[in-house]
């Protein structure tokens, strides 16, 4: 006995030498600046990453007769009209939309491009400026105004076009040397904002769908409809071979379309039932999506599963990849959560950009979850 604690402590020492030489073969032979570029810190990695949310900007409109009383009270001088030459006239409708100076006050800042300049605010100004929008959306790094490029199908897409913004040099700084200018749009260099255009929040989750029937019998009866989930469930036979099975074994005559039916009616009415049962869930949850062809048609699978208890919370079934079916997913899946955990959430996910940018969201970061 003592012959074996003696031997498993000598091995262990064995291991703990080899661990140490190895890691003085890694620390002189690969050198740290490769590790800048493993994983996260690649650019290519860059387009997986969910950017913080940007800044809120409301303007703030003033009295341009305040600020003339200011300027002559704190400086004992009156801001006087622009004495402007003749051929450089102003239409008079243009008023600041800021401070509502006249024109008598305001420069043309960039000749005929349309831009003005006030005298007494120092605003600058156009046909689309700032004040004549609710509020603004601003890059968090530099606090340019962000510029709506894309419309998708759930949300908008919202672009730091500013070429001297931090992060834009950041991470065109990240790079590889030998790239091409014409290859730069390969890579996420802008800072990026998704505003999502639908409440999710709002939409019922456990509405029946548009193909279901009701169970008032008129032709068939219940134990015609248990036979026929039988066949298609059970013995997981298609609603053709179903039909087909019932006519040649028990001489019923149903059509496909109808077996079709039964099987969603059933469907929607168990659904409720899983939907809203008390898994008690853990606080780890984990996520992934596949693809399904029906028919020939690629559809895709989204599954929010308990890790601990291996229950599944929260799933989607749709016909595109898009962000709207993930969100769907998460919300099922945290609808099972009587007391939410906040922070002790944990959520593991591959690399699919959605699930991060759905724990960007306000709501999802208001519920504390930890990616």
């Amino acid at each position: 006995m003592n012959s074996i604690i003696i031997y498993l402590l000598w091995y262990n020492q064995y291991l703990l030498k080899q661990i140490s030489i190895l890691l003085l073969f890694i620390a002189k032979y690969i050198p740290l600046k490769q590790w800048a570029f493993d994983d996260s810190h690649s650019p290519e990695y860059q387009k997986f990453k969910v950017d913080k949310l940007p800044k809120i900007f409301i303007a703030e409109q003033i009295d341009y007769q305040l600020l003339l009383a200011y300027y002559k009270h704190k400086y004992g001088k009156v801001v006087k009209p622009i004495n402007r030459k003749s051929d450089d006239t102003i239409p008079e409708t243009i008023r600041c939309p800021r401070c509502g100076a006249p024109h008598q006050y305001l420069y043309k800042n960039n000749g005929s491009r349309g831009q003005y300049l006030c005298k007494v605010c120092n605003e600058h100004f156009n046909e689309l400026n700032i004040y004549n929008r609710p509020l603004s959306l601003r890059c968090p790094y530099c606090g340019n105004i962000l510029v709506a490029k894309k419309d998708r199908k759930h949300f908008r897409i919202h672009k730091c076009t500013n070429s001297r913004c931090s992060y834009y040099q950041k991470n065109l700084s990240k790079l590889p040397k030998d790239l091409k200018h014409a290859n730069k749009h390969k890579y996420k260099l802008h800072y990026l904002y998704r505003e999502f255009t639908i409440d999710f929040f709002k939409m019922d989750l456990h509405e029946l769908p548009k193909s279901a029937i009701n169970f008032s019998f008129k032709k068939f009866n219940s134990h015609i409809m248990g036979l026929c989930l039988t066949y298609h469930v059970n013995l997981k036979l298609s609603t053709r071979q179903t039909s087909h099975a019932l006519e040649e074994i028990h001489g019923i005559k149903i059509s496909h379309t109808m077996v079709a039916n039964y099987a969603m009616t059933a469907a929607a009415v168990i659904k409720p039932f899983t939907d809203t049962f008390d898994y008690k869930p853990s606080n780890i949850l984990s996520a992934d999506e596949t693809y399904i062809k029906v028919k020939g048609i690629k559809h895709y699978v989204w599954i929010i599963m308990d890790a601990c208890k291996k229950s599944i919370l929260g799933y989607q079934v749709s016909d595109n990849r898009a962000v709207g079916p993930c969100i769907i997913a998460m919300r099922m899946a945290l609808e099972k959560f009587k007391t939410f955990p906040g922070k002790a959430l944990k959520f593991v996910a591959d690399g699919y950009s959605a699930y991060p940018l759905e724990a960007s969201n306000a709501s999802f970061k208001k519920a504390g979850i930890l990616m």
